[in-house]
């Protein structure tokens, strides 16, 4: 998904085209008007945060994986949160829906309805949870680990939190005080297109926040106790794939816990056809363990390190061109902040690797697969390399599929349509079709 700015009022107009030949300069709606940092010097803050985490919990010795995690999301989090609310003060912007003048009278019972409504929330996730056999494995442990712990706080801070929402939202009869009522029996019917969309988010998060947060577990602790090493190349390239895919877990199941409209960070809207949702799932397990372990099995018998083992300068290219790879992947996930979210729309990210391209991150790591796989490698007869390359072909298509339904879905918003304008002139593409146009110099085109 993509997700992070919204234009300011009376400001969707695009750039004028620019003299510069090095870098175009950003959309008009990549920054609020006011905004004293950048979107990428706010989330780049979040790293140095998970950085410091990750140290502290090697220092004090934490060994559980859930301490692990909860640390390091904390820390991860802390600047996140700081710079968002005191020096970006984004609970302001209109996008909100907060009021930031005459406050209403706190009314409980309106509160306690909304928290009704978040308890019937959570009651269906819960069952689904003891339910589905596939929440009952050891990978999961950690999350309910994590999830006893903060229990009793997050219900104390969701009271806090819908309390001071209540006197400052613009309409404070939002979808958690309907389901209250009507569990109340004081609202006799929901409306549906509203009620669709809340239920689909909470999909969203119920589906991916564990699945994030047990991917947490797995990386951050081998991140945590092995640190960074620098003995071999080899060792060095275990270290940045462990380091990158722990902190895109740790900023994916951040940006599923932190759906606020304080952070503006609310969902928006939610992906609304069957083919966006399919296509965006079967990447995730339980199901992607299916697919790919049935249908599209491309790995082989080796992996690039295996099949380039005696060629130590081709070896060494080929991982730092992975390692590239997966850090503009990371690099994409980090750009969101606090709102990395599959299937909705959290705002538009204009910044970041998303000033190159419209899917970065797809990009990246379809590529790197594969250099990573080497599927025209890696298999033992000419026969099943061909069928491994068609496989991770037809991977890559589930991904322009997902990147086609995504667009489509942005598309409704006003931003997104604007910032699509602006990459197809100004883009990674637009710029090296550029390198090959005649240029014009007074009214005569030099070739």
């Amino acid at each position: 998904m993509l997700t992070v700015h919204e234009p300011p009022a009376g400001r969707n107009d695009l750039p004028r085209p620019t003299t510069r030949k090095d870098f175009p300069p950003l959309p008009s709606f990549a920054r609020q008007p006011g905004d004293q940092i950048s979107a990428q010097v706010l989330a780049t803050s979040g790293v140095f945060g998970f950085l410091a985490s990750c140290w502290l919990a090697n220092r004090l010795g934490v060994s559980s994986e859930a301490g692990i995690v909860a640390l390091c999301l904390s820390g991860t989090a802390f600047p996140l949160v700081v710079l968002s609310l005191l020096i970006l003060k984004v609970h302001l912007r209109s996008t909100t829906g907060i009021r930031t003048t005459k406050q209403r009278p706190l009314d409980w019972l309106r509160v306690g309805t909304k928290l009704l409504g978040l308890c019937a929330t959570f009651v269906p996730l819960g069952v689904c949870y003891w339910l589905i056999p596939e929440y009952s494995r050891p990978f999961y442990a950690p999350v309910w680990e994590m999830l006893t712990w903060v229990a009793c706080p997050a219900g104390v801070l969701a009271v806090a939190y819908f309390a001071w929402m209540d006197r400052r939202m613009a309409e404070p009869h939002d979808m958690y005080w309907k389901l209250g009522g009507w569990c109340l029996g004081r609202q006799p019917s929901i409306e549906p297109t509203g009620f669709r969309q809340f239920v689909l988010g909470w999909v969203v998060k119920g589906f991916f926040l564990p699945l994030m947060l047990a991917g947490a577990a797995e990386n951050l602790p081998v991140l945590v106790r092995d640190g960074f090493g620098f003995a071999s190349f080899a060792l060095l390239y275990t270290s940045a794939v462990v380091l990158i895919y722990s902190l895109d877990v740790t900023y994916g199941a951040l940006g599923y816990l932190f759906t606020f409209r304080v952070l503006d960070a609310h969902i928006r809207s939610v992906e609304p056809t069957g083919v966006g949702w399919m296509s965006a799932i079967i990447c995730y397990v339980p199901f992607s363990t299916f697919v790919w372990g049935t249908f599209l099995k491309y790995k082989g018998a080796i992996e690039w390190n295996e099949w380039l083992a005696e060629m130590p300068i081709l070896y060494v290219t080929w991982g730092c061109a992975i390692l590239f790879l997966l850090v503009i992947y990371v690099w994409a996930t980090v750009s969101f902040g606090c709102r990395f979210s599959n299937l909705t729309n959290r705002g538009i990210i204009t910044d970041g690797p998303y000033r190159l391209v419209r899917h970065p991150a797809y990009l990246a790591k379809n590529i790197a697969w594969w250099l990573m796989y080497v599927p025209f490698a890696a298999h033992l007869d000419w026969q099943s390399a061909i069928k491994g390359c068609i496989c991770l072909a037809l991977t890559n298509l589930i991904y322009v599929i997902r990147s086609k339904t995504e667009e489509r879905h942005l598309m409704a918003d006003p931003a997104y349509r604007a910032y699509c304008e602006w990459i197809e002139r100004n883009g990674a593409v637009a710029q090296f079709r550029s390198l090959f146009r005649p240029k014009q110099r007074g009214g005569t085109v030099e070739s």
